[in-house]
């Protein structure tokens, strides 16, 4: 199990790292996400542990023995960048056999785990292919095939899908995941990415300014957001007044019952702050609602909307054409809605 236990970074006065507590490969939690903004030191941390970025203060362990004299060649940890970084000139193959080399692996031994990775990442046939060759989506399932490869402790993934093309994203991370799980390697996914983190990790820890703010299971995350910028963070567009009574929230705008969803947990009769994501808030046309379309723009199987209800603003969706002007009825979906806190 990887822990970190006060652990800093500093740029001169600067600090990218703030006392952070965290610890990684633990139970049944295959896949842990560190996500957060671009800046937030979420791959800074990702170094740290890498043993690529010197800490300032705190301790970096893997069951219960110190990394500090560890240099990062010998940490057993595999690292898979944004842009894959395979050896150009090389074949397929060769990229993969790589850190088998290293550690003096070679021969049929080393061509059957090549040929092992090659299943796994769904390559078979790929081995003798130039690297320049591969697609974008390829070119990464054989960094990540070159990681795997010598069974490292540790997986560490920075941004993995940054440079994959937006419409093979969401494939690849259903298809890393899966192959991430089936190799039974602890790994780490930095990411700015909600739906990679969703995709991809068992847990998601979100990190702001150089703090991890909120470590949870990925459907309770975005149920029960630890404040309001994290609820920000991961997709809400207005978070306001509501009241809790036997599972059932109150608001100004409509209401909705969370008591069949097990997300959410246990949550206490009372006053509650509740966080919309457009998504939330479902527009029915009704002559006689009591809320005015302001905006609407056509998508690929819904409206996007902005209504105008109770005194303000909010952005929703609707799955029947509307138009400028028209009344509404709002619906608050309890699958896209959150409790703050």
């Amino acid at each position: 199990m990887l822990t970190l236990m006060q652990v800093s970074v500093r740029y001169g006065r600067f600090e990218a790292l703030a006392a952070v507590d965290w610890s990684a490969g633990t139970g049944a939690a295959t896949v842990a996400a560190l996500l957060g903004p671009s800046g937030c030191g979420k791959s800074t941390l990702l170094r740290a542990i890498a043993g690529l970025e010197p800490i300032a203060g705190g301790a970096i362990s893997w069951d219960g023995r110190s990394l500090a004299d560890v240099p990062p060649h010998k940490r057993d940890f595999g690292v898979v960048f944004q842009d894959g970084q395979l050896f150009p000139g090389r074949t397929v193959r060769q990229n993969i056999a790589y850190g088998l080399g290293r550690r003096g692996i070679r021969g049929a031994t080393a061509r059957s785990r090549v040929d092992e990775m090659l299943d796994l990442v769904h390559l078979r046939g790929y081995a003798d292919r130039s690297v320049a060759e591969l697609s974008g989506g390829q070119a990464q399932r054989v960094a990540l095939a070159r990681a795997l490869a010598p069974s490292p402790r540790l997986l560490l993934l920075d941004e993995p899908l940054a440079a994959v093309d937006s419409q093979l994203r969401e494939a690849l991370a259903e298809s890393i995941g899966e192959i991430v799980r089936e190799s039974g390697t602890p790994t780490i996914l930095v990411t700015h990415d909600h739906r990679e983190a969703a995709l991809m990790a068992d847990t998601v820890s979100v990190m702001r300014a150089g703090r991890i703010v909120q470590t949870d299971a990925t459907s309770r995350l975005w149920h029960r957001p630890v404040d309001e910028e994290t609820a920000a963070f991961l997709g809400s567009r207005a978070v306001i007044p509501g009241t809790l009574r036997d599972g059932v929230v109150e608001t100004a705008i409509g209401r909705a019952s969370l008591a069949d969803d097990l997300s959410f947990g246990r949550l206490a009769d009372g006053e509650c702050r509740v966080a919309l994501r457009p998504e939330a808030l479902v527009a029915v046309p009704d002559v006689d609602g009591d809320a005015v379309v302001e905006h609407a723009a056509a998508m690929v199987s819904s409206w996007r909307v902005r209504i105008a209800v109770a005194g303000a603003v909010y952005d929703g969706v609707s799955s029947h054409t509307v138009a400028p002007g028209d009344r509404v009825r709002i619906h608050l979906d309890a699958g896209a809605l959150a409790v703050v806190g």
